[in-house]
């Protein structure tokens, strides 16, 4: 059942099945008379997305499983979306932020404890300490990650 009162779209897909273009379809385009018809929408489709991989007609229960997330496979049929695996730099740049966001409360608290320090004309020496430290030892971990 379609929760829509168009019976067809035009779609356009990018190289990864994406939908990145939809436009209704107002006839039936299965009628050989609107062949002409057809072909134009798909030529108004070619020139609003000229990257496009694939432009097709589709149904409306396959565009609401686009709306709803699906991709096109390699059998021209919406498909669930399966994200690539991360890059080994990606794997790092992750890493790499969980290690930062460890540390930067940690930071945080040691500026916000020296300024008050500061202020009051106290000895930062041992907080200056531990923030070095406490630096080094982010860098270590980053530097291994």
């Amino acid at each position: 059942m379609t929760s829509t009162n168009v019976d067809y779209y035009c779609a356009a897909f990018d190289a990864d099945g994406k939908r990145i273009y939809s436009a209704i379809c107002d006839f039936d385009p299965t009628k050989d008379k609107n062949t002409d018809k057809v072909q134009a929408l798909k030529d108004k489709a070619k020139e609003t997305v000229s990257d496009a991989a694939v432009i097709e007609i589709i149904t409306a229960d396959d565009f609401n499983a686009y709306l709803d997330g699906k991709v096109r496979g390699s059998d021209g049929k919406p498909t669930d979306y399966i994200p690539p695996e991360p890059t080994e730099t990606e794997k790092k740049t992750a890493k790499i932020n969980t290690i930062k966001a460890k540390y930067n409360s940690q930071l945080d608290a040691m500026v916000t404890a020296r300024v008050k320090a500061t202020m009051l004309g106290a000895d930062t020496s041992k907080i200056d300490a531990n923030y070095k430290n406490t630096l080094a030892a982010m860098a270590t971990e980053i530097k291994n990650a």
